[in-house]
């Protein structure tokens, strides 16, 4: 084998590591992207149905003030948990896609 063999090798493997970790950084943005606007879409229909939610209650507490109160907060901390299990999924792929030289 020649160096330039050699050479054109280790660009061979360059390119596919730089495609595999470019694929890593697109599927870990597009869960972080799905994540974030999941939480601020709830928010946001929470707050603009608060007034018809607020006539109903639900422990003593009118719904929409119970839902911008606990359950948006409840709801951010499922959603990060989601999304944290879905990073370890996509780390976990990538780990054991690479080869171990």
């Amino acid at each position: 084998m020649t160096t330039q063999d050699a050479d054109q090798n280790t660009e061979q493997d360059i390119e596919i590591e730089n495609a595999a970790r470019d694929r890593h950084q697109l599927r870990t943005l597009a869960v972080a992207i799905t994540s974030l606007s999941v939480v601020l879409l709830s928010v946001v229909v929470t707050i603009i149905y608060v007034i018809p939610l607020n006539r109903i209650w639900f422990l003593s507490f009118p719904v929409g003030f119970y839902l911008l109160a606990q359950g948006l907060i409840l709801f951010a901390v499922f959603v990060t948990f989601w999304y944290v299990r879905a990073q370890e999924r996509i780390d976990l792929t990538r780990s054991m896609n690479e080869e171990i030289t």
